[in-house]
């Protein structure tokens, strides 16, 4: 009996110790930025849109956007010593912008939090998940590599079906899958303005459940205009 009990006890001890062990490490993953990496501006009047390619991010279920609740999804090991973050944000007013990159090296699948040293949290508070998006993108070495390969974010959680938001302009858009007969239809946002992107793009996850390029198929009052490739990691 008082050998079965120690025994008991060892595997219990072990047990917990890889709790710890796991728990420490999601603790450390997170992102700090400092000023020097995080370069943002505010502008009261913006009338100059921005490129195709605006956001990719999972459906949020906050009202607000919260700095403090920004997440990278790693949905596959990566394995490269030298990889790098990417990450543009803008809002649809076209009004706020931010970039940064950073040197993220090996990642195991998973999550990581973000803490952006913003100096307008008030304003940015103001914008609700669809009103401001994040589109990054993990390469190697040189974030203008041509190699940019992209990965989901979300403000707050991320149990839900990925949202690619698009400057579509006069053009209506579809995506279209390689592989696939079906397109997915794509739809204008409604909002006072829409100056940084226009249209929304809804993708389910299983579409996605492996690396692949797709493809956003743009007609410009019947005229095809050329595919942009968007690749997912």
């Amino acid at each position: 009996m008082t050998s079965l009990f120690f025994q008991f006890l060892l595997y219990s001890t072990a047990f917990i110790a890889v709790l710890a062990s796991n728990s420490v490490a999601e603790e450390q993953r997170r992102i700090v930025l400092d000023n020097s990496q995080f370069k943002e501006s505010f502008l009261d009047k913006v009338t100059v849109s921005g490129g195709i390619r605006a956001g990719f991010m999972y459906q949020s279920p906050l009202n607000r956007v919260d700095i403090h609740q920004l997440k990278v999804h790693i949905q596959r090991e990566i394995e490269e010593q030298d990889a790098m973050l990417c990450v543009n944000m803008v809002s649809r007013d076209g009004r706020y912008s931010a970039s940064w990159e950073y040197a993220l090296g090996k990642q195991h699948v998973g999550s990581i939090a973000v803490d952006l040293p913003s100096r307008y949290q008030e304003q940015i508070s103001g914008y609700s998940p669809d009103a401001l998006v994040v589109l990054a993108a993990i390469t190697k070495k040189d974030c203008n590599s041509s190699e940019l390969k992209y990965v989901p974010t979300s403000w707050g959680g991320a149990n839900s079906d990925y949202i690619i938001y698009v400057n579509s302009g006069n053009t209506d858009t579809i995506i279209g899958i390689p592989g696939h007969k079906e397109r997915i239809q794509c739809t204008k946002i409604i909002a006072e303005s829409t100056i940084a992107y226009d249209t929304r793009c809804v993708v389910g996850k299983d579409i996605l459940n492996e690396p692949k390029s797709i493809f956003l198929v743009r007609n410009n009052f019947g005229n095809r205009l050329p595919n942009v490739e968007f690749p997912v990691r």
